[in-house]
Parts: structure tokens; C-alpha cells; sequence
């Protein structure tokens, strides 16, 4: 389990969904625990992105409202 004091970040996840499919390569996990545990974790990984768009798009909007 991660401990956070910041926000989670895209390469958070990735190190996440990658110890997955180490711990189902290896066994340690069943199938619909693997998908259950990817599952989520890509439901968090779209919700960064789509943060991190929507930050990147307000910043545009202010900059071109603002000269």
C-alpha cells in the first residue's frame, strides 16, 4: 500500500498497474483480482488525465482571455 502526503500521480499508477501483472504473472493473485485491482487503478489513471486537461485547458483559456 502507498502512504500519500501529495497527490497521486500518473507514474504512481504505472508503478501500481505494473506490480499487478508481476503479482498475477507470478501467481500471487487470481485473475479477477488482477482485473478488479487494473480496473480501478485506470479509473484513477482517467481521472488524473482528465484533471490534468482540464488545468492545462483553463490556463489556455486565461492566457488568451488575458493577452
Amino acid at each position: 500500500m502507498i502512504t500519500l502526503n501529495r497527490e497521486i500521480e500518473a507514474k504512481d499508477i504505472k508503478r501500481l498497474l505494473l506490480r499487478v501483472y508481476k503479482r498475477y504473472s507470478s501467481g500471487a493473485i487470481t485473475e479477477s483480482k488482477a482485473y478488479k485491482e487494473t480496473y480501478l487503478l485506470n479509473s484513477v489513471l482517467k481521472a488524473i488525465e482528465v484533471t490534468d486537461l482540464e488545468e492545462r485547458l483553463q490556463t489556455i483559456e486565461n492566457t488568451l482571455k488575458n493577452g
